[in-house]
């Protein structure tokens, strides 16, 4: 194996949920694709259970029943199965559909989801029943992309998030039986109402908003009424919650600068419970054993994977139940990320992560800024999806993840500071960042690069085009060249979804053009490396090629790798180790590191 592919093939895990009072079920990436795990949380032991080369996007489990959605080449089209002893079953059947999965019913068999079989611009909520076949429209939607977030423990009420941005998803209810659907909380506030959790007796549920705020906190809603009251506040963003079986434990993972931290609350009490802490990380996946104060979850950090762990209230004990490191890799190959901050062009406080390549001073060394997606999203110090970026720094290349402004995790002011007309001030932070590297000795002038995927292409290629002079080299990964072609053939349901952060067709076009890279083209030098998946449903292949045509046209050292059997990014090992060789090829020769 050689080192690039022992990097490549650390695993990760996601999705964790409890399938009984003893068992842990979770999704675990590795050199064999991705597996569903059922692990035994007293003495750690696992089983594979079920696996496949496609992505796993949710796992549910209820009364020992595993429902777990997945697509096909990376086309999101997620299909509906259940695990049985034999295998799985797909029981929707559709794959020129997308479904989302809501919940079990309490008898046992009908599923209830929402999915855009009448209509690919809208999504219907459905009951199916698993057993007949037959399907029965609970809610006929007339707007865009919505998905389900909690069905009550009755089976009575099914919560939904209306997608308008991760700072303005409502928060819907629909009546299972009579689909009579209204707003919870009971608001007309453009603000998020998401992450809902139902109390035992199906009466309220508790969620997270940014409502009046800056910050994400938790509140509690009244099924009947719609009226809701706050219960935990934070000067950080509320992330995940869970609530325990018996209604009386509140858990809330908290993101503070970027790490996590878990609060459990008890509500009775009115008071924090004093537990064992996890390592320091970026946590994920909380979810409550049906029996006994035991909480599972994930933990990820520079120098760990991520794996799922269990905390015993009861014994006041912490157990790690998976291992994901690479064989011939240990916590010593690997970097912790360092916490920073600069000064962009208006004076705005810019924070960023920084990884030092072992044995190194943060002075004069080659730099890969690497950014990331969203928009509305945050570089965090975690591991999963990184393990290119660590072998970089094994290779003695510094990497630097900055979250400029538009990111969330700082406060709801900071992530819409380069909506629509605003949209180049997050590059320009970019080029603040670079002086700031340059200015404090951190970087050599002459080696830096830029690279990312998704929305973090789109900054690649526009900081490739504004700032040419800055770069040795770029890579941009799925990355969007013309914000207005980009939502005119991007996934129907998408579009809305988009177009509330990015400006609408309707009346920001000339603006969308402004801004994107295609606007200033021209600029673009190179050397630049294009990577996309054929079958993107988010950013249209036809975005690379556009790029390569208006490149090559102009003469510029550009290359293009595109696959086939992928969507947006690249998740089959195989694709990887085809691809990454030939990328790390390409900055070592332009950062004069071969």
């Amino acid at each position: 194996m050689s080192e690039l592919q022992t990097y490549l093939s650390m695993g990760s895990c996601k999705a964790v949920r409890w399938l009984d009072k003893n068992h842990v079920l979770f999704v675990q990436t590795g050199t064999g694709g991705k597996t569903i795990v059922r692990a035994d949380s007293c003495t750690g032991e696992s089983k594979a259970l079920y696996s496949t080369q496609e992505q796993i996007w949710r796992l549910y489990s209820k009364d020992g029943v595993i429902v777990y959605s997945s697509d096909v080449g990376g086309t999101e089209n997620e299909q509906l199965y259940i695990l049985g002893q034999d295998g799985p079953r797909d029981v929707t059947g559709d794959p020129a559909t997308r479904f989302f999965l809501g919940g079990l019913m309490p008898d046992g068999k009908t599923l209830v989801f929402s999915c855009n079989a009448r209509d690919k611009q809208t999504f219907d909520i459905e009951a199916l029943d698993t057993e007949s076949g037959e399907k029965r429209m609970i809610l006929q939607n007339t707007d865009n992309y919505n998905t389900p977030a909690a069905l009550s423990p009755n089976g009575k009420y099914l919560l939904y998030n209306k997608l308008l941005g991760a700072s303005n998803n409502a928060l819907w209810m629909v009546d299972t039986e009579t689909g009579k659907p209204c707003r919870r909380p009971d608001t007309t506030t453009v603000s998020a109402a998401t992450h809902p959790v139902f109390t035992p007796d199906s009466s309220a549920f508790y969620f997270i908003t940014d409502e009046n705020s800056d910050f994400f906190r938790v509140a509690r809603c009244d099924v009947a009424t719609g009226k809701y009251e706050d219960v935990l506040t934070f000067p950080w963003d509320v992330e995940e919650i869970a609530l325990s079986p018996c209604g009386r434990y509140l858990a809330a993972l908290v993101n503070e600068d970027g790490y996590s931290s878990l609060y459990v609350y008890d509500l009775q009490d009115k008071a924090f419970c004093n537990l064992p802490q996890p390592p320091k990380g970026v946590f994920g996946s909380v979810s409550w054993a049906p029996e006994g104060l035991r909480l599972a979850f994930t933990v990820t950090s520079g120098k760990r994977p991520q794996d799922v762990w269990v905390l015993d209230m009861q014994k006041d004990a912490l157990r790690r139940l998976s291992c994901s490191m690479s064989e011939g890799l240990t916590a010593d190959d690997l970097t912790e990320a360092t916490k920073h901050s600069f000064q962009s062009f208006d004076g705005l406080e810019v924070p960023y992560f920084l990884y030092v390549p072992h044995g190194k001073e943060a002075k004069n060394l080659p730099v890969m800024v690497s950014i990331h997606g969203g928009p509305e999203g945050q570089s965090r110090p975690g591991l999963t999806g990184k393990e290119l970026l660590q072998y970089y720094v094994s290779q003695g290349i510094a990497v630097v993840e900055p979250n400029v402004r538009g990111s969330t995790g700082y406060g709801k002011r900071y992530s819409h500071l380069d909506d629509v007309e605003k949209r180049l001030d997050s590059v320009k932070d970019i080029e603040a960042l670079v002086k700031h590297l340059v200015e404090t000795g951190v970087a050599d002038k002459d080696r830096i690069g830029v690279m990312g995927a998704s929305y973090g292409g789109f900054m690649t290629l526009s900081c490739a085009a504004r700032y040419p002079e800055l770069w040795c080299c770029a890579v941009c990964t799925v990355g969007m060249f013309n914000l207005v072609t980009f939502l005119e053939n991007t996934a129907p349901y998408r579009r809305p979804h988009r177009e509330s952060e990015y400006g609408t067709l309707a009346h920001d076009r000339e603006t969308l053009f402004n801004v994107s890279p295609v606007a200033a083209v021209d600029g673009i030098r190179g050397p630049l490396m294009i990577i996309h998946g054929q079958n993107d449903p988010r950013v249209p292949v036809s975005e690379a090629h556009q790029t390569m045509e208006y490149l090559q046209s102009r003469g510029v050292d550009a290359q293009m790798l595109v696959y086939p059997d992928e969507g947006h990014g690249l998740s089959k090992l195989k694709n990887k180790l085809d691809c990454y060789p030939k990328v790390l090829a390409f900055v070592k020769k332009h950062m004069g590191l071969e």
